[in-house]
């Protein structure tokens, strides 16, 4: 903990590269709307990363007209919202230029500081058809040595072409297809902030492992951990994760995951079926006890609940032979909402032995 508390914050840099071409108008309102939405995404990470992590945003808008960083590593709480008064769709798409410009200059902000790291997230509905200044190679080239020397985290989001294709000539991993209509931009927009809430607490897991790193093992320990990370998943890939609405007997190996509260009064809710039913002690309030884990919700806030999800996380990894039905913690009588908690099990997600609730894989995936 002393490590931790003596090494500086990491630096988020969010870049969003929005394009803001002609045929960007008949969901130019969804656009806005959800780069607003996602900015809200941003100031709540800070708050709930507030010891570990300080963002920054920056959003290039682009056409062949203007090219137009409209933030500039802002810090996130002085960020405004996104109007039709900037964002003014019009003419072609210069997408290698918005992308060599903005990288390049968010690259020579920040090369020099040793716990900075940047997202870059590229949302466009059309191919390339604009650029002077940087071709497709350069820009692959660039997009490579950001991941591979500086730790980068991309993301391409795109419709009416072939996205993963697009993405693939770009070296961009993590890519995702929507529908050119503004139910699409805005379902594009959600999943986009959902896979925010995950690598913002991957990034905070990193903060941990790398606190004694130099800078440059650090940069290292980043890209690989982001070359092992999909940022957009499908729900059809965690189908068989999803914990029962109801448990009324333990299976081999199954362990009832449950909210209690430090003094182990564990007197309604899922406490008390985890005392009749899972062998839960009454005054133990955390960790495995019988066929049953506490994760004590009832002591404060969000805050206050992340260590012991983060502890029962790592339990888990530890115990593969376990299976762990999460049940919505904190849902009930310590009155938090699933979009409060699903974020504290963004890491839980890559742990095959651990299942949650609908709710939350609703929020997370």
């Amino acid at each position: 903990m002393e490590a931790q508390t003596n090494k500086a914050k990491t630096q988020v840099y969010n870049l969003i590269i929005l394009d803001k071409s002609g045929s960007m108008g008949s969901i130019a309102k969804a656009a806005i709307s959800g780069f607003n939405e996602t900015v809200g995404s941003i100031r709540s990470a800070q708050e709930r990363f507030n010891d570990t992590q300080e963002h920054f945003v920056s959003l290039m808008i682009f056409c062949d007209c203007a090219k137009t960083m409209v933030y500039d590593m802002v810090p996130v709480a002085e960020v405004k919202e996104l109007t039709s008064n900037e964002y003014r769709p019009c003419c072609c798409t210069p997408l290698y230029d918005a992308m060599g410009i903005s990288i390049n200059k968010l690259y020579n902000a920040i090369k020099d500081k040793e716990d900075a790291t940047a997202v870059v997230t590229v949302i466009t509905d059309g191919l390339e058809n604009a650029s002077k200044e940087y071709s497709g190679a350069a820009i692959k080239a660039l997009v490579e040595r950001m991941k591979n020397e500086e730790g980068w985290n991309f993301a391409y989001i795109g419709t009416n072409q072939d996205v993963e294709a697009t993405s693939a000539s770009l070296s961009i991993d993590n890519h995702m297809a929507f529908a050119d209509d503004e139910a699409g931009m805005r379902e594009a927009w959600a999943k986009e902030r959902k896979s925010r809430t995950m690598m913002y607490t991957r990034i905070s897991d990193d903060y941990a492992a790398t606190s004694a790193m130099p800078s440059m093992a650090r940069k290292l320990f980043r890209s690989k951990s982001n070359s092992e990370t999909r940022n957009y998943r499908e729900m059809s890939e965690f189908k068989g994760r999803i914990t029962p609405d109801y448990i009324h007997s333990p299976g081999k190996n199954e362990i009832f995951v449950f909210g209690s509260n430090l003094q182990g009064m564990h007197g309604g809710g899922a406490a008390r079926i985890a005392v009749e039913k899972f062998g839960a002690i009454m005054g133990q309030g955390v960790g495995l006890q019988g066929q049953s884990y506490a994760i004590p919700t009832m002591q404060g806030g969000v805050n206050t609940i992340k260590p012991y999800v983060d502890e029962f996380i790592a339990f888990a990894k530890q115990h593969p032979k376990m299976t762990f039905l999460v049940t919505r913690i904190g849902c009930g009588i310590a009155g938090f909402t699933d979009a409060e908690i699903a974020p504290l099990f963004a890491a839980a997600v890559d742990v095959e032995n651990i299942h949650l609730p609908q709710e939350f894989w609703n929020e997370l995936v």
